[in-house]
């Protein structure tokens, strides 16, 4: 195997975190892209997929005369996710369309808690190897027309890579990821409080024992917050093809909003609020859900991706609508045909912290969306500074309608240029905020600040050996 020494000892670090549920990961796969490279084909991106459930991505195969693609079962190879990590080490990968090349220089890292993962209220363990020198660039390429003109067209690698669930192209090295997803979760559909009753629905993987299974959970109220913790044996279980499910019901206060854990074995997997539909904390969101019922129209508005015109000035609306649920002021500046080139929001806090917005129904470089952002910002910046308001904080966001695996090949550029991206996850979330009374712009504010400086840092930074979890 030709990892050195500290790559060894992160791909073992791996390994040990996920031991105590790795036998839930029944159903993992491999997705891949590889182009022709000096005659032989070089895996350009790949992931190996350690699912517990079938892969809602459907298993397929792309050919083309320098381009091949695929997601398969590892089981219909006779493969486990760690033979296929020695086979990466040794160069060379299995694959229904034959043995794929991995050229090094090989590296290994690994990131406990995955910071894509954590916006979606998720623990994901990623193992991430590296090879040599990434051979395929980011932009417009002659590939780009062969796949055009195959038997399965696409209209570009980027497309391909969207396909076969990649997200956006790792521009410096060769890469390939082993993610290992959360064993336990939530049925966010049916977990709902009814009066002063939480129904609490959790999952865990079907090969996983339900007594390591635990829900820690925060009661918060408009008085104090309770807490306690739930074990597994607590909960009513039956079993699906896919998974377990657990179900409790627990006793709340009016108008409460539940902040549960699951927890299995000790360790936290994913997190989740569970509030009742008809009631809310918050007297803004109280205002709005009185003209929008159960806010249906505003998550209309935030789910139309790749839309223009009077869908795309909806979305506007319904993030204006959301920011001022949080508290914020908000003033809508590009809706008319006459400022149809001004920045689409401004927000204010109480203590006078601003942040400019540029709304996008697709990807983050559209229309010029991201280069607009940046110098609106700029010449904002500029008024401040000689207006004798140098001390007001701005900070420009992107917001999009699309999750950030589809804004991978984005958000790097915008992450060097200080700007702020809110995808669909982080929407959904913030509408999740939206229930609790008490929000603080400015505090939110702050939060926002510190993941712009947190990701400059990342960009930046020099690779240090990460944590274990506790």
């Amino acid at each position: 195997m030709t990892f050195d020494p500290v790559s060894s000892r992160h791909i073992n670090d791996f390994y040990q975190a996920i031991a105590p549920w790795e036998s839930g990961y029944a159903n993992n796969s491999f997705a891949y892209v590889a182009v022709k490279h000096a005659g032989q084909f070089v895996i350009v991106q790949g992931i190996i997929w350690l699912h517990t459930a079938h892969s809602k991505m459907s298993f397929k195969m792309f050919k083309s005369e320098n381009v091949r693609a695929g997601h398969f079962k590892l089981s219909d190879l006779g493969k486990s996710y760690r033979d296929m990590v020695t086979d990466i080490g040794n160069r060379t990968v299995s694959t229904p369309q034959g043995e794929l090349t991995f050229p090094p220089k090989h590296k290994a890292s690994y990131t406990p808690l995955h910071p894509l993962a954590l916006q979606s209220q998720s623990r994901v363990n990623v193992l991430r190897l590296t090879g040599d020198k990434q051979i395929l660039s980011a932009g417009p390429s002659v590939l780009d027309w062969e796949l055009r003109s195959a038997a399965v067209p696409h209209d570009s690698m980027q497309e391909l890579f969207s396909e076969y669930g990649l997200g956006g192209l790792f521009t410096d090295s060769i890469t390939i990821e082993v993610i290992g997803a959360a064993v336990m979760g939530f049925d966010g559909d049916n977990s709902k409080i009814v009066g002063q009753t939480a129904h609490v629905v959790i999952r865990l993987a079907n090969t996983l024992d339900v007594l390591g299974a635990s829900l820690g959970y925060r009661e918060i109220n408009q008085v104090k917050i309770n807490r306690g913790v739930l074990t597994g044996n607590e909960f009513s279980w039956k079993q699906t093809d896919d998974m377990q499910i657990g179900t409790f019901d627990l006793p709340v206060s009016k108008a409460a909003i539940l902040h549960c854990y699951a927890i299995y074995k000790g360790v936290a997997q994913t997190h989740w609020y569970i509030s009742d539909p008809t009631t809310s904390q918050n007297s803004r969101r109280e205002i709005i859900e009185s003209f929008d019922s159960g806010l249906a129209i505003l998550k209309t508005f935030l789910s139309r991706p790749h839309s223009r015109g009077h869908d795309a000035r909806d979305f506007e609306i319904a993030v204006a609508w959301l920011f001022w649920m949080l508290g914020f002021g908000t003033v809508q500046m590009g809706l008319t045909a006459r400022t149809q080139d001004f920045a689409d929001l401004i927000l204010t806090t109480p203590q006078g912290q601003i942040a400019i917005l540029e709304c996008t129904t697709g990807l983050l470089r559209a229309d010029n969306k991201l280069p607009k952002l940046v110098a609106r910002y700029s010449k904002v910046r500029e008024r401040l500074d000689q207006s004798n308001n140098g001390h007001v904080k701005l900070l420009p966001v992107m917001v999009s309608t699309l999750p950030r695996g589809e804004l991978q090949a984005d958000l790097e550029q915008a992450e060097k240029l200080g700007v702020l991206v809110l995808a669909k996850e982080e929407l959904d979330q913030i509408i999740i905020r939206t229930s609790f009374a008490g929000n603080n712009p400015d505090e939110v504010f702050s939060e926002a600040e510190r993941r712009v400086r947190t990701a400059q840092e990342a960009l930046t930074a020099t690779p240090v050996e990460p944590e274990l979890p506790l």
